[in-house]
């Protein structure tokens, strides 16, 4: 839960579906909204691989600081350019499935929603970008291994480095694999499924892998654990 007290003004906006989505801005600074006006159009295109909006408002709300906080249905965004970005819009409405709808049991397992939330944002920059979604993995992949060294692997990090990109980045990186190892309809289905299938819940590592083991019918042991546990980061196809 986040409270934040200034001098706001709203504006109203409504996604393509009806949900209504509400941007705080200071008063005194119009421009400090940055490019969240643009949630409407990114909850659109999330919905093209979530499914429909989880919840029933969606807002943001601008402070004085520098973070993003998935913050249940009113996102908290500081006050810079990198924030209140496209990018980060992106990313932090992504939360409201991965994240709000389902909520990782403990810490250790915030991959679960950084991952997704990250790759999700992938797809976006490169659809934006005008490149592939290979490229833009790749690009990543180029200092994944740096933080991966530094902060430990997604799945057991070095708790003094909690929050790190290594639970970011390398975790996308292991999506883009999975979709490549699976396919689009197999993989999206997954995407799709997942919070459907744990509304309003929380999960474990346990769980949610047997999970998508069974859907997929696949075993995949060796290859969660080698993206999630490995100190060095695992062999790209």
């Amino acid at each position: 839960v986040t409270v934040a007290f200034a001098d706001y003004t709203t504006t109203e906006l409504e996604s393509a579906g009806g949900v209504p989505v509400t941007i705080w801005g200071p008063r005194n600074d119009p421009d400090a909204i940055g490019e969240t006006e643009y949630a409407p159009e990114a909850m659109d295109w999330l919905e093209q691989y979530l499914g429909p909006y989880p919840f029933d408002t969606f807002g943001i709300v601008i402070y004085d600081g520098e973070s993003g906080m998935e913050t249940q249905t009113m996102v908290t965004l500081g006050d810079t350019e990198y924030a209140t970005s496209k990018a980060v819009v992106v990313h932090e409405l992504a939360h409201h499935w991965y994240g709000d709808t389902v909520t990782p049991a403990d810490w250790s397992d915030v991959w679960m929603n950084e991952g997704m939330a990250m790759y999700l944002q992938g797809m976006w920059e490169a659809e934006d970008e005008g490149v592939t979604i290979d490229e833009k993995m790749d690009d990543w992949a180029v200092f994944e291994s740096d933080l991966r060294a530094f902060s430990g692997p997604p799945g057991a990090y070095d708790p003094a480095n909690f929050g790190d990109g290594n639970i970011y980045f390398g975790p996308a990186l292991m999506w883009h694999e999975l979709r490549q190892q699976i396919g689009d309809d197999a993989f999206f289905a997954l995407l799709r499924d997942w919070p459907a299938d744990q509304e309003n819940d929380t999960a474990d590592r346990e769980e949610y892998l047997s999970w998508i083991e069974a859907e997929t019918g696949e075993e995949l042991t060796a290859f969660f654990d080698d993206w999630l546990l490995s100190e060095t980061t695992p062999p790209r196809d």
